[in-house]
């Protein structure tokens, strides 16, 4: 266990006694400091609009997993607001200063594979920007995307 708090009440209680804890950004810490005592990290991807721009987002990732003690496993996550297009072949435009990604479902697939090929495990999709009824863009994204990322079943600890 990692974080130790003995005043800490939770409720509904936690079905397991271990809870895990996900650093967020740099949380004022060192890069040695998130690998060594977060069981993962949530990180921002920065600009998300071609392969090019997904690059520092890897360079991050491994030299984090680098400093892992022991090399354990632990996932990496992060996020993006996105406004999915109805055209799937719409480009990965940036919108409201870069903070929402505007594209197709093809363009999301592309940022999808590019973050996995960098060491993304989590994907979060915000969809509250959405220009679409937000049923639609469920709907898209549970029978066009989902099915290229199955799930990886339970790790064992």
């Amino acid at each position: 266990m990692l974080i130790h708090i003995d005043t800490l009440d939770l409720l509904p209680k936690p079905a397991q006694k271990y809870i895990p804890s996900l650093i967020t950004g740099a949380s004022q810490q060192s890069l040695s400091w998130i690998a060594e005592h977060g069981d993962g990290w949530i990180t921002y991807p920065g600009a998300t609009t071609s392969k090019m721009h997904v690059k520092p987002l890897g360079d991050k990732i491994k030299a984090w997993r680098e400093l892992i003690p022991h090399q354990t496993f632990k996932p990496h996550m992060t996020n993006e607001w996105i406004d999915l297009a109805e055209d799937p072949n719409f480009p990965r435009t940036p919108l409201r200063g870069g903070f929402v990604l505007k594209t197709g479902r093809r363009g999301l697939l592309d940022l999808l594979y590019e973050w996995q090929e960098v060491g993304v495990n989590h994907a979060a999709l915000g969809i509250h920007f959405s220009s679409r009824p937000i049923a639609d863009v469920i709907n898209e994204l549970g029978e066009e995307i989902l099915p290229y990322f199955p799930s990886l079943g339970e790790i064992k600890r």
